[in-house]
């Protein structure tokens, strides 16, 4: 018997037509409800954000670049290089994907930002899909496989993300990608379906660079909690492939900063910077001040200075030498971990400070109110819907998800950390979310479903489940109700 008949009764011979028509009529439903949310989508982006843009553009950047990355990415459309200006080296600062994509879209679009935003909802829509797939994983529900991807899109993290040229739609992609890559490997457990995982994740890694010892975490995961009956070998052979695979497509990019600096240089060179800041925001005890970042970057002027460094000063430091510019990031690091070493204590503030400002952080005190406001609740429905999940048996389902979670978290934590940095967290922190008001909804109306994995073929999903459809269980399988 396949799968999906395992859970999907066959109907009799009467049925065939009223299930075509059902279909149908379900199918355009969901256009209807997609094209409805494009409309809103766009209304929110090109009319509503700009209408009350001089309220919320100096909190959240709305219709401006962030990071430099138009910088760059207008020197390489214009022939110049990877770099910030015309007369200063090529940078390592900026891992290369989202400025290669801007250059494409100034290229053929010109400096129009109304391109970069089209892009960014382009990239959002694209990630809400890639959350259905994600969803059907875990449950039938179609509260929690369309509701979760509606939730992204309308989210005030993702709309403000899309209005800006910054990395956080893309790299959202680029995870929820990631995780659907995974999830087929371990489900398939084949090694080419890890070598897909590996080239999805060294893509991912050219976008932002902080997943790059995550597959260390996954394996120690399933080496110690979830080895599913395969030899421990196999496993390591596994993780081997993806981290080859990883490094073959950072390989380019390793080769090119070497060429440059004679280092190895997988990631960015930015981490000395915002280090320092962190530890500077930290021990002025600042948590939506903008004014105080900006002293912290001139203060970053003032010990490039000192050390005698050719340098354009600015938030960031430009230099004319590329090998300067990772040597200051380096010191910059080493200075940070020697003051941690000094005052514990401070670091410890540090740790718990960036927790809270990486949900709720801002530029001022009214933007870290309002994020506190949207994401307090909802990160708290998301731990519900994790303690769901876990009691109901998905949890080596959602453990690649959860993990990927607190490992970007954690990585924040002892260096810096704004509300911006949780964004592309958003679509796994929506389906979370959405199983617990799933749970809720079916234990007030008294049904009987359960959330569970079912494997579900063709447009079965888009039919409302009968009573005995909800009742199956597969063998063995201990589930609590919703």
């Amino acid at each position: 018997m396949k799968p999906a008949d395992s859970l999907v009764p066959r109907p009799d011979s009467k049925e065939p037509a009223q299930e075509s028509v059902m279909i149908c009529r379900s199918s355009t439903s969901w256009i209807v409800l997609g094209l409805t949310a494009l409309a809103a989508n766009l209304f929110m982006l090109f009319v509503l954000i700009p209408g009350i843009g001089s309220h919320i553009s100096w909190d959240y950047g709305t219709n401006l670049y962030a990071d430099g990355y138009d910088q760059i990415a207008s020197n390489l459309a214009e022939g110049n290089g990877y770099r910030f200006y015309p007369d200063t080296a090529e940078t390592l600062m900026r891992e290369p994907g989202y400025p290669i994509l801007l250059a494409g879209i100034f290229l053929a679009f010109g400096k129009e930002f109304a391109a970069v935003k089209l892009a960014n909802l382009v990239l959002a829509f694209a990630t809400a899909y890639l959350m259905t797939l994600m969803a059907r994983e875990l449950t039938t529900s179609r509260l929690v496989i369309f509701g979760a991807p509606l939730l992204f899109l309308f989210h005030p993290g993702t709309l403000i993300a899309e209005s800006r040229g910054g990395v956080e739609v893309l790299f959202a992609f680029m995870l929820t990608l990631f995780l659907l890559s995974v999830s087929s490997a371990l489900k398939k457990n084949r090694w080419w379906n890890y070598l897909v995982a590996g080239g999805v994740l060294g893509l991912t890694l050219l976008v932002r660079s902080t997943l790059i010892l995550f597959p260390f975490v996954l394996l120690g995961y399933f080496l110690l909690f979830d080895q599913q009956g395969n030899r421990k070998l196999a496993i390591l052979r596994n993780f081997a492939v993806m981290i080859l695979a990883m490094f073959l497509v950072l390989s380019p990019w390793i080769i090119r900063n070497y060429s440059l600096t004679r280092k190895f240089v997988p990631t960015a060179s930015v981490l000395g910077i915002a280090a320092h800041a962190g530890f500077y925001l930290s021990s002025h005890h600042a948590v939506g001040n903008l004014q105080l970042d900006w002293d912290a970057a001139r203060e970053r002027d003032q010990i490039a200075r000192e050390l005698r460094y050719h340098f354009r000063s600015g938030y960031y430091q430009y230099f004319y030498s590329s090998s300067d510019e990772l040597s200051f990031s380096n010191y910059l690091f080493n200075q940070v971990v020697r003051g941690y070493k000094q005052s514990p204590l401070l670091f410890f503030g540090t740790v718990m400070a960036n927790f809270f400002k990486f949900w709720c952080g801002g530029k001022s005190s009214a933007s870290v109110a309002l994020n506190a406001a949207v994401q307090l609740p909802f990160l708290a429905l998301t731990i519900v819907g994790m303690i769901i999940c876990m009691r109901n048996g998905l949890t080596r389902k959602i453990a690649p998800m959860v993990l990927l979670m607190f490992y970007i978290v954690g990585v924040s934590l002892p260096i810096l950390a704004q509300a911006r940095y949780s964004e592309p967290l958003t679509p796994f922190l929506s389906i979370l979310a959405c199983a617990a008001v799933a749970t809720a909804y079916r234990r007030y109306h008294g049904s009987g479903y359960e959330l569970h994995r079912a494997t579900v073929q063709g447009l079965d999903f888009l039919k409302k489940p009968s009573s005995k459809e909800l009742g199956l269980k597969s063998p063995g399988e201990v589930r609590r109700s919703l």
